[in-house]
């Protein structure tokens, strides 16, 4: 029978009072080397009576695959490709285009980039922007070397004394051009 608290007057509900619980201990997976650790043994199994300890990463000898036999029997076959080979196979495949010079085999992205490059000296704007980019993934800009020669090098002295006027031009005015 529970123990009810008794309730002073004047108070709607009093805490109940509980009593103290005991310690819970939870088992721990025991290491081979430790003598605390006790034997299990299947007795359904037959090697329990030779003293096979069946525990943690020792599962029983019936349950263990057989040699040969796989973990994942339905699991991905030898011949399956993913879709990164499936694409590289298919762009990498020669086909026959006839060019000025005559039929010539060439793979289906060198064709599909010739398709583009075609449609973008008609004036294909998209074609266009897609060359572009392509070419400037693929050919980075010339950085200028330290051996460079000097800007002043290529220009003559009428370049020269103009950019002395536009220089004054701009310092008497601040800056603002008339």
């Amino acid at each position: 029978m529970p123990i009810r608290p008794i309730k002073p007057q004047g108070e709607s509900e009093a805490r109940p009072i509980i009593p103290p619980a005991r310690a819970r201990t939870r088992p721990t997976i025991l290491d081979e080397g430790n003598p605390a650790a006790p034997e299990v043994t299947d007795p359904h199994q037959p090697d329990a009576e030779a003293g096979y300890t069946v525990g943690y990463g020792k599962p029983p000898m019936a349950t263990r695959f057989k040699p040969g036999q796989s973990g994942n029997p339905k699991g991905r076959p030898k011949a399956a490709k993913g879709l990164g080979a499936i694409v590289r196979d298919t762009l990498t495949q020669k086909v026959a285009v006839r060019t000025a010079a005559g039929e010539k085999r060439i793979s289906r992205i060198e064709a599909a980039l010739h398709k583009t490059l075609e449609l973008a000296m008609k004036g294909n704007p998209r074609a266009l922007t897609q060359v572009i980019k392509l070419y400037g993934d693929a050919v980075p800009e010339a950085k200028p070397s330290v051996d460079a020669p000097a800007l002043d090098d290529d220009l003559t002295a009428t370049d020269l004394a103009m950019l002395e006027e536009l220089g004054k031009i701009l310092l008497a005015g601040e800056g603002q051009v008339a």
